[in-house]
């Protein structure tokens, strides 16, 4: 089945989404889980000079984040069977063309040279938008809050879909991380430190309390192991408080730059894998006054973002079903629709094709009596122009008689003598 793939790299953990192109699910994007590959670590070094030295090789950090990124997509083709038709990548929105251009150079080189990078934020803009109702030219905020930094980014809605407004703020606090060193320092609070000696055993520590972090988000109250320490949301929530309001402060310094006000915002999209603390959503609301939008998992909305980035970059599919509809006079309002699996099946019959030739048939000629020819009768008008004509040359001939009779008449009255014959 084609799909596309969505991958966003972040610093603490990477993140990939596929949107399928056919199916029931068309469209829609959904996130994959878990990725194993993580080339997070090296996002941070892109377009340092300074090798990084793995086992007696030095390598490049974007050498190491494609082959990180070939291997998720590797992962993710193994799953479903076939490699995607294509594959975006997200990138922070900090970066300049130099950092974009080494990473593109260095996909290419584990043969993912036309996979697309976008910003972060872009891709984040774009999955909101596809699950929630944006509308106007207000401009949004997102609001990415991560394993080890904040960043606040302004965008305007344009017709090819969002549009970044000037540069992203950042900061490294707070982050996740300083929500894991807060949960620590409660945990431990009261107890002897336990040295280095004991790094093993931090360590497995600091896991547990990021799993209870996890868990505070959807239960009001979490259990560390080893240590058997119970903790609950409102503890853990009076500690992150102040950091959650210096993060407010890194967007807050975002608007300024670019001469808005929190009242002009449309909504502020928030993501990240720290977004799903309840209290982050909270905090936001109350010192913005304006919605924010986040997802079940934010931690995914960038990969998401991006795979339906990606497939909306594709041509058009051409649609296999041609559906004609033919008019029937059963009722007066009847149309029958009847659906062609294959359109092209009359492809190869001419367009227009010649009637089959009749066989000969003898026949012979009837008798037939010719007919007389019928007189052509005149126009009525013309009749009436000829009667009209000889009534007039009657008239005339009579009145000439007339006339010559009366001149005789005079003549003779004339030549008569008075007397004579008295």
């Amino acid at each position: 089945m084609p799909y596309t793939l969505g991958i966003d790299v972040g610093a603490s953990r990477a993140a990939a989404a596929i949107t399928r192109l056919d199916g029931p699910h068309r469209g829609a994007p959904h996130p994959v889980s878990p990725v194993s590959a993580d080339p997070g670590p090296f996002v941070g070094r892109i377009g340092d000079d300074v090798p990084i030295v793995l086992g007696n090789r030095q390598h490049n950090a974007h050498e190491l984040m494609a082959t990180g990124i070939d291997r998720i997509v590797e992962q993710v083709a193994a799953h479903h069977g076939d490699r995607p038709v294509r594959v975006t990548v997200t990138h922070p929105s900090t970066w300049g063309p130099y950092r974009i251009d080494l990473l593109r150079e260095a996909l290419s080189r584990v043969g993912l040279g036309d996979s697309v990078l976008v910003p972060e934020p872009l891709a984040a803009a774009t999955a909101a938008a596809a699950r929630h109702r944006i509308d106007g030219p207000a401009p949004v905020a997102v609001y990415d809050i991560g394993g080890s930094s904040v960043t606040a980014t302004l965008l305007r809605p344009s017709p090819g879909g969002f549009e970044i407004i000037g540069r992203s703020e950042t900061a490294e606090h707070p982050a996740g991380a300083d929500f894991d060193d807060e949960l620590v320092a409660l945990v431990t609070a009261g107890r002897p430190d336990p040295g280095a000696a004991a790094w093993d055993d931090l360590q497995q520590l600091r896991q547990e309390c990021v799993q209870a972090k996890h868990t505070l988000s959807v239960a009001p109250e979490a259990v560390v192991p080893p240590l058997q320490v119970r903790v609950t949301r409102a503890e853990f929530e009076e500690l992150i408080r102040p950091l959650l309001h210096q993060g407010v402060d890194v967007l807050l310094r975002a608007l300024s730059n670019a001469g808005l006000t929190p009242e002009r915002l449309g909504a502020v999209v928030l993501v990240g894998g720290s977004a799903r603390i309840p209290l982050v959503r909270q905090v936001l609301g109350e010192r913005l006054r304006r919605p924010v939008l986040v997802d079940g998992a934010p931690e995914a909305t960038i990969a998401a973002g991006a795979a339906l980035m990606a497939s909306r970059s594709l041509p058009e599919p051409v649609n296999p079903v041609a559906e004609t509809v033919i008019m029937a006079k059963i009722t007066d309002e009847t149309v029958v629709l009847f659906p062609m699996n294959d359109p092209d099946a009359f492809d190869d019959e001419p367009a227009t094709e010649e009637p089959p030739a009749r066989p000969p048939v003898e026949t012979e000629p009837p008798q037939l009596v010719p007919a007389k020819p019928a007189l052509a009768a005149a126009p009525r008008g013309r009749r009436r122009r000829r009667k009209a004509s000889r009534r007039g040359l009657v008239i005339g001939v009579i009145f000439l008689l007339l006339v010559v009779a009366c001149a005789y008449l005079v003549l003779q009255y004339f030549s008569t003598p008075l007397g004579g014959g008295l």
